[in-house]
């Protein structure tokens, strides 16, 4: 379903009833990401998938995007859709979104679910994502599709050519402007204050992955007043689709005990 939100339309999944749980994807991603997760939390939450700007079905919208707009869009998202609170659970790119609009609207979130969770990115990696931004406005996503599936998963998971295929394919369908720019936008991102953020928080990191490894996600642990931590095997950056079963097990058990 895509519906109006502030300047864009935007695709978004709802589904189940209850309490909420939103889901937001990182770069390159799309609702399709949480497909897994979002049939197995529909069973006792009522759940909301949606594409971020310049994203999978939503528009793109504007040139030039930031992590402050991305937390605008989910605010307005939950408002649009009647949450006053939600739990969120994001992945990646979508962890910064999801901790900024933690900060900003306390009184919106439940709990926080950060899988491959990001602090801010590194030096290095600022650089790289501002290249990459370049690269894909002038070549396209094909350029860069393989690289990034080189990266993001586990050595147990690349033996699955299925899988791979499907992920290749779910980055070539990506807007080249709206990829670009949300590459951008998280070259610029700036870590919160983490003790601000007083909700429950369950992390979730694969102990192969390369974009946000595990030592980020052990110094978010640390950092967060409420935290736990959960590793996952043979399992890359995109934990949501190369380990789904694990995934949605963590995620209910630690609904069950908040």
């Amino acid at each position: 379903m895509r519906k109006k939100i502030r300047d864009i339309q935007v695709n978004v999944e709802t589904k189940g009833t209850g309490d909420a749980v939103v889901f937001v994807h990182g770069l390159g991603g799309d609702l399709n990401i949480w497909h897994s997760q979002v049939n197995a939390c529909s069973r006792y939450f009522r759940t909301v998938a949606y594409d971020l700007r310049g994203s999978g079905q939503t528009d793109v919208s504007q040139p030039e995007y930031s992590i402050e707009l991305f937390v605008e869009d989910l605010k307005t998202l939950l408002d649009s859709e009647l949450i006053e609170s939600a739990h969120i659970v994001a992945h990646s790119m979508g962890t910064i979104i999801a901790e900024q609009f933690a900060v900003v609207y306390p009184e919106s979130v439940k709990s926080l679910t950060l899988v491959g969770g990001f602090t801010e990115p590194p030096e290095g990696a600022r650089k790289a994502l501002t290249d990459r931004s370049t690269l894909v406005r002038e070549n396209g996503i094909e350029f860069i599709a393989d690289t990034i599936l080189e990266g993001g998963f586990s050595s147990y998971t690349k033996t699955n050519q299925m899988v791979m295929g499907l992920v290749r394919s779910l980055l070539q369908k990506n807007s080249p402007e709206g990829y670009a720019a949300s590459c951008r936008a998280l070259a610029e991102a700036q870590t919160i204050s983490h003790r601000e953020v007083k909700v429950p928080v369950l992390l979730i990191v694969g102990d192969e992955d390369k974009t946000t490894p595990l030592p980020m996600s052990k110094t978010l642990y640390k950092n967060f007043p409420n935290a736990e931590l959960v590793v996952l095997p043979n399992c890359g950056h995109w934990a949501t689709i190369e380990m789904p079963n694990e995934v949605n097990g963590a995620i209910l058990k630690f609904f069950n005990t908040i």
